[in-house]
């Protein structure tokens, strides 16, 4: 009877150490499936964050594009303004220098 029990004792310690076996390797397989698993979520949000930060440069770029088209405009019309007020004086500027010139002639 003693050695049955003795192994009955030996068996479940087999099968106790067959299923720590078991938990182990299902352990291992799980931990490679979800590093698997979060390898594919980082991935994706990478891509993700990659296409993201691609379209705010693109926004960004055409954002600068257009406010630098504006200001390029502006400075045209600007210039045109100055060329135009520049011309409107310039036939009294002529006209006030001719006349000091004709008055400084005559005083002589």
């Amino acid at each position: 009877m003693f050695t049955e029990e003795l192994t009955a004792i030996r068996e479940a310690e087999e099968q106790s150490e067959a299923i720590k076996k078991n938990v182990k390797t299902e352990v291992k397989r799980m931990i490679e499936a979800a590093k698997a698993e979060a390898e594919e979520i980082l991935d994706k949000e990478e891509t993700q964050a990659k296409e993201i930060y691609d379209s705010l440069i693109r926004e960004g770029m055409d954002e600068a594009d257009s406010e630098y088209e504006a200001a390029i405009e502006k400075a045209h019309i600007d210039a045109d303004n100055m060329v135009k007020a520049a011309e409107a004086k310039k036939d009294k500027v002529i006209d006030h220098i001719v006349e000091r010139i004709v008055r400084s002639g005559v005083n002589s």
